[in-house]
């Protein structure tokens, strides 16, 4: 029998150019999370490092802290969505900005490379992350309990026709590691959230950083949205986590009633 509800929390965390110190707040707010009896937990983008993009910032695929997150997941009996780490290919290749999928059982399950780049040339804010990192090709898709999620990171929000596609393939909710800035988050990130939700009528999960200054402060505003677009919950400015039970009974039966995606 399909599995109808599915416990969900998401952490929003302040990242700093410190990988140590972002990995023990980040063991920290797992911990904190645990009191919600969550079934998956997920992280936001770059959640280890926030800065340049350079050697000390990448992770190996068998790093320490990827196997802590393996062990973590296996003890506690939790999904883990790692927002997304700068993973090390090789010395000739760029790294890729990587969501990993630990399953409950502590393997890691899948490896989604985000698919769109971030440029941005203006002249009081320059950004290219074509020149450190490569592009993804294969869409995230993964299956847990049974249930098809779908996966994005961060600027892939602005495509719609990605999404469209997880939906295609089966995706009745999506994780969306972001660390989104504050001055294209109260635009940007408040509507096009609601705006994939209601068009692919998923459960959409934008989990967000916060916190810094200038042109680098992230809006935070991590969310939970419905298939119908209603906001179930939202977090403000400051860290800390979110946790919602959803109802995959309800959103089959209104894609039934409201059958849009058929045609």
């Amino acid at each position: 029998m399909p599995k109808e509800t599915v416990r969900i929390t998401l952490i929003q965390l302040t990242a700093s150019s410190h990988p140590e110190n972002n990995f023990k707040k980040t063991c920290r707010l797992l911990n904190r999370a645990m009191i919600d009896r969550p079934e998956i937990i997920c992280l936001p983008e770059t959640f280890l490092y926030f800065g340049t993009f350079t050697e000390k910032n990448m992770v190996e695929r068998n790093s320490p802290w990827i196997k802590w997150f393996q062990e973590f997941a296996r003890k506690n009996k939790v999904h883990l969505i790692l927002g997304s780490l700068l993973l090390r290919r090789s010395r000739k290749q760029k790294p890729t900005n990587t969501t990993l999928v630990i399953h409950r059982g502590g393997r890691v399950v899948h490896a989604y490379h985000k698919k769109y780049w971030y440029i941005v040339k203006r002249k009081d804010f320059i950004i290219d992350e074509s020149r450190h990192t490569s592009k993804g090709v294969r869409d995230g898709i993964v299956v847990l309990d049974g249930i098809r999620i779908g996966l994005g990171i961060c600027v892939d929000l602005r495509y719609p026709e990605y999404f469209r596609r997880l939906v295609r393939k089966g995706a009745e909710i999506i994780f969306l590691p972001s660390s989104f800035r504050t001055k294209t988050g109260s635009i940007a990130w408040r509507y096009l959230t609601r705006a994939r939700a209601i068009e692919n009528q998923v459960y959409f999960c934008a989990c967000n950083q916060t916190g810094g200054k200038g042109n680098e402060a992230r809006c935070g505003e991590t969310c939970i949205i419905s298939f119908d677009g209603s906001v179930m919950k939202r977090l403000p400015v400051r860290e800390g986590t979110l946790s919602v039970t959803i109802s995959l009974k309800k959103l089959r039966a209104f894609r039934k009633t409201f059958p849009v995606l058929n045609q």
